[in-house]
């Protein structure tokens, strides 16, 4: 696998503005990006600030546990004068140490200890900026264990404030502290709002009927970091996953919700010791995995006006001929049972001119997207389709269910392909203007991986963009069949069909 630089990646990477993304960043405009080391077992703490740096990140959480590089027993004064160095030769920010010690009375002192050398090293890797320290609390019952942590945090929080340094904790799905409420009862009781803070990670409310615009709401004002990694139930069982890999979490709608509440700390990409365990886990394809999906997270959080389409969780909102169609971690996809075209129809209104966004993956089989189309009923649409297909097929508008024999068949067929700009008249001629080779065009386009779309309908043109590039476009001025508003629709062609789409967002007007 290509080692990607961040320079080299932001030149390569179309899908969106990620380099004024970034100049956002640094501008204090945007929430920073950041990789946490614990998804780098095996590795010494250089080699994972390099990793980090290199994959682009311009922010570290690191590892600070017993046992881990980061810890302060494992790093000497020189070890550590020399990863300050290194972080500055990188422009890489620490902007966390992970690693608390689990309150426990009987281990106070010892604790007590701990925490101390960890501010130390906090100090002493960034002395003008400490980092900000998050943990867990640990497992137990939450009535039972309340006043324990308020109780060990309290000196904690104390030496915290004399040594400049902030705290987090975070609450945990299988944990005593495993909602936000919890966290800002410790918060309250300690009256610490101006040093100890809570992580937000909504990975550990999934699944438990905890609808994340509340959990947000509620977490906001305490909301100090916040970490992305994704869940999923299978078999009454949540397992994690890397950030925005299966959708299964709204991370840009979460992340929306935060920024629109003032939040500007950062957002950390956390891997799972389920999946860093795991025997075929690569940490150089995960550490790139999560540095675009976050990248991709940040930028759609930023995009103003855009509404979701899909929940992630099921097709509500959705209409769609049963065993056709269902939800896979996160993704739509065609079942692969239908043995005739169907269409599944989003429900919620017709558009006129509008921006629809969203990832597609081809695998099998013929699919497209429907758009500004009549409903013929039996989940069937008659309009303008944006083809998804093999890489030769691609880029290409065509006029869905128009019949064999109607007059304007062979002009609206293949209305306009893979690099053309064509204008249909009103009484239906065609212009066609080729600007670009088509199978440059369609170079920009991968079979059996994930793809971005963008289709912006305006007046009466269509515009189709995959992966940032613009593969074709239409004009259509027909009297008789251009339409200006009507259904948004995914195909499933049949006989075996097998395409996913997820992430999809609409911004209309």
């Amino acid at each position: 696998m290509k080692n990607y630089t961040r320079r080299s990646w932001l030149q390569t990477t179309a899908g969106f503005s990620l380099a004024s993304l970034m100049r956002g960043a640094e501008a204090g405009s945007t929430p920073a990006i950041s990789m946490g080391t614990y998804a780098l077992p095996g590795y010494s703490l250089k080699d994972a600030i390099k990793l980090v740096s290199d994959t682009g990140f311009r922010s570290i959480e690191i590892a600070a546990m017993p046992g881990y590089h980061g810890a302060p027993d494992q790093l000497s004064k020189a070890q550590r004068a020399e990863a300050r160095q290194q972080l500055a030769d990188a422009k890489l920010k620490v902007g966390a140490l992970m690693g608390l010690p689990i309150p426990d009375a009987k281990k106070q002192a010892e604790n007590t200890d701990w925490v101390q050398h960890t501010f130390e090293l906090a100090r002493d890797l960034a002395p003008d900026s400490p980092p900000m320290i998050q943990s867990i609390l640990g497992g137990g019952k939450w009535e039972e264990k309340k006043t324990l942590f308020r109780d060990c945090l309290g000196p904690w929080v104390e030496a915290a404030k004399k040594a400049g340094v902030k705290l987090a904790i975070k609450p945990h799905r299988s944990h005593a502290m495993d909602l936000p409420q919890q966290a800002i009862w410790l918060i309250e009781q300690l009256n610490a709002a101006d040093t100890l803070s809570m992580v937000f990670d909504y990975s550990h409310f999934a699944y438990r009927d905890l609808p994340f615009e509340d959990m947000v709401k509620i977490a906001l004002p305490h909301t100090g970091y916040v970490v992305m990694k994704d869940a999923v139930q299978r078999d009454g069982k949540v397992q994690f996953a890397l950030p925005g890999e299966t959708a299964t979490i709204p991370h840009a709608a979460i992340l929306k919700q935060f920024i629109d509440g003032g939040y500007r700390g950062e957002v950390c990409a956390e891997v799972s010791a389920q999946v860093s365990k795991a025997k075929d886990y690569d940490p150089v394809k995960a550490t790139q995995v999560c540095f675009t999906s976050l990248s991709r997270i940040v930028a759609q959080a930023q995009e103003a006006g855009f509404t979701s389409m899909f929940n992630g969780q099921d097709l509500t909102g959705w209409d769609g001929k049963a065993d056709c169609w269902e939800v896979r971690d996160g993704e739509i996809w065609c079942t692969g049972k239908a043995k005739e075209k169907n269409w599944l129809i989003w429900r919620k209104e017709q558009p006129a001119d509008f921006t629809l966004r969203f990832e597609f993956r081809w695998d099998k089989g013929n699919s497209g997207v429907q758009v500004r189309s009549d409903d013929l009923g039996d989940w069937h649409v008659f309009g303008y389709q944006a083809e998804i297909a093999e890489q030769e097929k691609m880029g290409l508008w065509h006029h869905s269910l128009l019949a064999n024999d109607h007059p304007k068949k062979e002009g609206r067929h293949y209305m306009s392909t893979a690099g053309q700009d064509n204008t249909i008249a009103a009484d239906g001629t065609k212009t066609v203007k080729q600007v670009a080779d088509a199978k440059e065009v369609q170079s920009h386009y991968s079979e059996h991986t994930w793809n971005t779309m963008e289709i912006i309908a305006k007046g009466p043109t269509l515009t189709q963009k995959i992966n940032g590039i613009v593969f074709t476009t239409i004009t259509d001025n027909d009297a008789d069949m251009r339409r200006r508003k009507g259904w948004i629709a995914l195909q499933d062609h049949g006989k075996g069909c097998a395409v996913a789409f997820r992430n999809l967002r609409i911004k209309t007007g």
